[in-house]
């Protein structure tokens, strides 16, 4: 690891040290802190705001790679990062610097006066001041959870909001009625700002979101059609709806988009984690066989999951799997159980909200599988068939762990 290395690694423990990894929704302490920073979220262009409970980052990487291909500089902040801290922010088609990263970091801690705030407040702030040092044609921001006190709705001038697939996800924090979740995602609408609201399984939730654009004046921006023959760099027949969404989106920015150069955007863009397939690295050379890497960890990621298995015919997949404690691991994996072989249960790791081997095993045992508990990542992989296909899922943690352990690299 070298010096700059050590120095980022040493600021980011120390801020998780000071701030603590919780979530408290109240905005009024970002607010105060953003004041003293003089606002930079304010001067920002172009802002692209994405809440939702699914489709997110893809969206949000499919709209990147579209202003890209016609020549526009982009940068984008999401979470959480799967590797390395810098993913959460993206500059101008690169990772933000160790030594920006640093330097940003403390200067928000200094203005902050070391006072109680979230880890993730504190990072949003150093997105907001990062973009406004390194200006972009266009910014797209990600919510973290929720949306109405999600620490990334401080900003005021948004050019567009999107709303991508609503589900049930973070009950504890934004609800158990599919009504409430929608209504606290559709709280980053801003009174006469354009929105997009992308293909909904669930009738209440559109009606919810609706409702909250008509009474805020925002007009609701139809979804373009996009051909299915459509290449994308995203793997699943559901990502069509994410890419019609971000051509949409890209479309109200430029509405004379060159559809050739929008085409090309869809078909390179790239998302770590998201049935992610592994052709190099320490994993794919251990089993030499197919293996798919997917941060899933709710119903309608297991939905997908169970879609894209249906059109493979590989016969049934061998499952890595390992979930937070706030999930249900049973009703998770009941969606696609018939795809699945064995299970292979693991605590995720450095999470100490992990649901344990023995609850994962008792509760996937109840569905009929025998399911085989290991210590760690390495373990499961190694005692895994590898003349079956592999899927491992359940947690975007646990999608980081293993592609850090395949030596991934995230740029």
């Amino acid at each position: 690891m070298d010096k700059r290395k050590k120095t980022l690694s040493s600021t980011l423990k120390g801020l998780f040290d000071l701030h603590p990894k919780l979530i408290d929704f109240n905005l009024n302490r970002l607010k105060f802190l953003m004041n003293k920073l003089d606002n930079p979220q304010n001067s920002l262009n172009n802002v692209i705001h994405i809440a939702g409970t699914n489709g997110k980052g893809s969206t949000a990487a499919f709209l990147k790679e579209i202003f890209e291909a016609h020549g526009l500089s982009v940068n984008i902040y999401t979470s959480p990062h799967l590797i390395n801290f810098n993913e959460r922010i993206r500059i101008k088609k690169k990772l933000i610097s160790d030594d920006n990263l640093s330097r940003i970091l403390e200067e928000v801690e200094i203005k902050n006066n070391y006072k109680p705030i979230t880890f993730f407040e504190i990072t949003t702030a150093a997105a907001f001041l990062a973009f406004k040092q390194f200006p972009s044609d266009v910014n797209i921001i990600e919510t973290g959870l929720g949306g109405r006190l999600d620490a990334t709705n401080i900003i005021e001038n948004k050019k567009l909001t999107i709303i991508t697939k609503i589900g049930f996800d973070h009950e504890e924090f934004l609800g158990k009625k599919i009504e409430n979740i929608a209504k606290e995602k559709a709280g980053i609408l801003r009174k006469k700002v354009p929105v997009i609201i992308a293909k909904q399984n669930k009738i209440k939730a559109l009606e919810t979101i609706v409702n909250i654009a008509k009474k805020l004046g925002s007009e609701i921006i139809n979804i373009e059609n996009l051909s299915e023959n459509t290449k994308l760099g995203l793997v699943g027949d559901f990502q069509y709806e994410n890419a019609a969404t971000a051509f949409t989106a890209a479309k109200f920015i430029l509405p004379s988009i060159s559809v050739p150069k929008m085409k090309q955007g869809l078909a390179r863009t790239f998302w770590s984690g998201r049935i992610q397939i592994l052709n190099d690295g320490k994993i794919f050379n251990i089993r030499n066989n197919i293996t798919i890497v997917d941060g899933s960890h709710n119903q309608d990621g297991a939905i997908v999951l169970d879609h894209y298995l249906s059109k493979q015919s590989l016969g049934k997949w061998n499952l890595i799997i390992g979930m937070l404690n706030n999930r249900d691991v049973k009703d998770f994996v009941k969606i696609f159980k018939n795809h699945i072989n064995q299970i292979y249960a693991i605590t995720v790791p450095d999470a100490t909200n992990s649901l344990s081997v023995l609850d994962i095993k008792n509760k996937l045992d109840s569905l009929g599988f025998n399911t085989k508990t290991s210590n760690n990542f390495e373990s499961a992989l190694k005692k895994a068939d590898n003349r079956i296909p592999l899927l491992i899922t359940g947690s975007l943690y646990l999608a980081g762990h293993a592609l850090k352990f395949n030596e991934t690299i995230i740029d």
